[in-house]
């Protein structure tokens, strides 16, 4: 992951890196980000919106299950991640989102999507770390294609 040294502790920037890369990692499993929001958290991107803990974490689960019955594999990868303390606990994560989804099958296809995360986190008393907002603004969208087949 790539990083920028403006946190003031590398703790809070391992902790959350950690976060970006389990949340990504759930969505690519269709497991439940719950835990990983704060009671009252919202996702925004121009295409949904999601608020509460658990309604994002449905919201992401049904976006799994709509790629998995699409015969689609996603990945998520989170880089540049740059945070900045906002004081009490809280941090805004800035990072760029790729997500490469790709199709199972006799002509196999996909997309490179590439976006801009502000995130915004906080840090209860026991160190644990949650998201308390998170938002996307797509930035790039590449079509994928299957390679020509090669002679054998």
């Amino acid at each position: 992951m790539d990083s920028n040294t403006s946190s003031p502790d590398p703790a809070v920037r391992v902790r959350i890196t950690e976060l970006i890369d389990d949340f990504f990692g759930r969505v690519d499993r269709g497991e439940s980000v719950a835990d990983l929001l704060e009671e009252q958290a919202v996702f925004h991107t121009p295409q949904r919106h999601a608020e509460g803990r658990q309604g994002v974490a449905d919201l992401l689960v049904s976006l799994f299950h709509m790629r998995h019955e699409k015969k689609r594999e996603a990945r998520h990868f989170g880089s540049n991640v740059n945070i900045e303390s906002l004081g009490g606990g809280q941090y805004r994560v800035r990072s760029l989102a790729i997500v490469i989804a790709l199709d199972k099958g006799d002509a196999p296809k996909g997309v490179l999507n590439m976006g801009d995360h502000d995130d915004i986190v906080a840090f209860d008393g026991s160190g644990s770390c949650r998201f308390v907002k998170r938002t996307m603004m797509p930035v790039l969208q590449l079509e994928l294609n299957a390679p020509a087949a090669t002679p054998a």
